[in-house]
């Protein structure tokens, strides 16, 4: 492919930066002008774009200066402990939300029980004739003790979450 020189003027700043990048590939200054530009000509272009995995490259070089390795291995093993991490988080949410579950069922099963330990303190307390049934607990106040005893698990609980934190 034939090609033509073009001579441009930059701002000391901008050449810096340029020579900069250039040494940190390990080639010419033209040869990183020229991939800029050839990247900016294209549809949908942006010079920055062409520079993403040098950019990534150099951060990895740095990452391994400054940990004083040679070799990927490190990164390697923080990729393997991130992989874990997320690993153990979501067995924690799997857990959480089993435990949840597990409460919550506890907890309508001591309702349950609270109910009928209120139904049948109700009937032996009663004295009733022999051949005769004994009356029902009264709606109304069933369900003022069973609120009573939901109020205060929900106290307990807040107080025993407040000793934990």
């Amino acid at each position: 492919m034939a090609s033509t020189s073009v001579s441009v003027r930059l701002p000391d700043e901008i050449m810096e930066k340029l020579e900069a990048q250039a040494k940190a590939e390990g080639i010419k200054v033209s040869d990183v002008v020229r991939r800029m530009i050839e990247a900016g000509l294209k549809p949908g272009g942006n010079a920055d774009n062409s520079t993403i995995s040098v950019r990534i490259d150099k951060l990895e070089e740095t990452i391994r200066a400054l940990l004083g390795v040679e070799d990927v291995s490190v990164l390697n093993r923080l990729d393997a402990v991130n992989a874990d991490f997320w690993q153990a988080n979501t067995e924690l949410v799997s857990y959480l939300t089993k435990s949840i579950e597990a409460a919550a069922e506890a907890r309508y099963f001591a309702r349950l029980a609270a109910m009928f330990g209120l139904e049948i303190a109700h009937y032996v307390a009663q004295k009733v004739e022999i051949g005769k049934l004994p009356e029902p607990l009264n709606k109304g106040t069933k369900d003022k003790q069973v609120a009573s005893y939901d109020n205060g698990s929900k106290k307990y609980a807040a107080e025993y979450l407040a000793e934990l934190g």
